[in-house]
């Protein structure tokens, strides 16, 4: 089993994609009696979180919060490796740059007089040449780098507002952060991304634990890394990743980052706890950070070519 970081990466003009879509169908019985007192029309017992006590729909949830959710395209360049045809002067196989694309999703925490302030994973944007961002009305405007934390895979971007047109300012919405601190395993949440790279999609589950701790990877010393997350059984397909994890009042109590990926698990997403990293996200949108603005072209050393047949 590994852990699976959810943005989708493809190589420019060469995309081949196996896309296996299984299409599960989602039950919903009527609520048991007692538990919602429907003549007064409102909640009596139930108080699990889910639509139904809460008097919310999951189509009320994503109509009042795909305004907030953007999708994010990174445009990089990384070396790349030709096993055919092309070698240096001593036979070895030369390294060339590709341009690759890849795919995420970003929260919309801020608006100031001049600029809307973007959270996303880290592993969104890194390495970026360029970033760009597309709103719900499916406008795309280049994004500007704030800062970054590597650590607790998490970015800030900002858009100026005069790019956007009026259109765009109209379609758009600032998210509200929730309180991770006071979610209870089973409260149904609703998560939203850009699955995938097909644009915002929204899937639906519960809070499976909290306090999830999951290795990440290791430091620059070698040292396993540690971190915390929501683990929840919605379900979080690559280009989720810097999404919203929703609760039944809309808030934004998490942001997606990653899966469990084998074949023998199902459901199991995590998200970063919002309450943890508000303190964070304020701070990073601060910073300034310089992307890529160059890009480092091979050395100059002769090369050979060879045709095989």
């Amino acid at each position: 089993m590994r852990y699976e970081k959810t943005n989708t990466k493809r190589r420019a003009g060469l995309l081949k994609q196996a896309v296996s879509l299984a299409l599960c169908a989602a039950l919903f019985t009527g609520v048991t009696a007692g538990a919602v007192d429907t003549t007064a029309g409102t909640s009596s017992s139930c108080t699990c979180g889910c639509a139904a006590c809460s008097g919310t729909s999951i189509a009320d949830i994503a109509e009042a919060s795909l305004p907030f959710v953007v999708s994010i395209t990174n445009i990089s360049v990384q070396e790349a490796q030709r096993y055919f045809d092309r070698f240096d002067r001593y036979g070895h196989n030369q390294n060339e740059l590709e341009e690759t694309t890849s795919v995420g999703s970003g929260i919309i925490f801020e608006q100031t007089d001049d600029v809307l302030y973007i959270v996303t994973n880290y592993h969104v944007v890194e390495d970026a040449t360029t970033l760009s961002v597309g709103f719900v009305d499916d406008e795309v405007y280049e994004a500007e780098l704030c800062g970054t934390d590597e650590d607790n895979d998490l970015a800030v971007l900002k858009v100026s507002l005069d790019d956007l047109s009026a259109d765009t300012r109209a379609a758009i919405s600032v998210a509200v952060l929730g309180d991770s601190d006071a979610l209870r395993v089973g409260e149904q949440v609703v998560a939203i991304g850009n699955a995938l790279g097909y644009g915002q999609s929204v899937t639906t589950g519960i809070i499976s634990a909290l306090n999830r701790s999951i290795s990440t990877g290791t430091d620059a010393q070698g040292s396993t890394v540690q971190s915390t997350y929501i683990q929840t059984d919605a379900a979080i397909n690559p280009g989720n990743s810097g999404g919203a994890l929703l609760n039944m009042d809309g808030e934004v109590i998490g942001i997606n980052t990653a899966k469990l990926s084998s074949t023998e698990v199902e459901g199991m997403g995590y998200a970063i706890p919002i309450s943890d990293v508000k303190d964070i996200i304020n701070e990073l949108k601060t910073q300034t950070t310089q992307q890529q603005t160059t890009v480092q072209q091979p050395d100059s050393t002769p090369m050979y070519y060879f045709f095989r047949f």
